[in-house]
């Protein structure tokens, strides 16, 4: 059942969720409080739990962000950095020429396009000489993980 509520694109299931996560962890932290007392076993327990809610709230948020970024950027947008992806793997540059060639789109448009990208800070050009190559930004390789 996790893993579904994981894989959720709903926003309210994911807000449900870490409230049911905070509600689990202040019920255990008043059970513990009883049962221990105000001791550093009772400390150390205290941040045991603060940090697996940290962590796990981390990693829901960071997965429901990713999937909600990838729905805001245009197919169009995300095909360039896919191909420009496959290339890096391969360790081939690309060019504006072999991008234009590949997507059978005018200069104009890649220009626009490849605009767009470098203004959300997924994109850059790398010069080589007299030439420029497209290369995918840390944080443009985090719409891929």
């Amino acid at each position: 059942m996790l893993k579904r509520l994981f894989k959720s694109n709903n926003e309210k299931v994911v807000f449900y969720l870490l409230f049911v996560i905070f509600i689990l962890t202040e019920i255990i932290d008043i059970s513990l409080d009883y049962k221990l007392g105000n001791s550093l076993l009772h400390s150390l327990l205290q941040l045991f739990l603060f940090l697996f809610l940290f962590v796990f709230t981390y990693k829901i948020f960071l997965r429901y962000s990713k999937k909600k970024m990838n729905r805001l950027i245009p197919e169009e947008l995300m095909d360039i950095l896919k191909i420009i992806k496959n290339s890096e793997q391969k360790g081939i540059l690309v060019n504006q020429r072999k991008m234009r060639e590949t997507l059978k789109i005018t200069k104009p448009t890649l220009k626009k396009r490849v605009d767009i990208l470098m203004e959300l800070q997924y994109l850059f050009f790398e010069e080589r000489g007299n030439h420029r190559y497209f290369r995918i930004t840390p944080l443009g390789h985090l719409l891929f993980n």
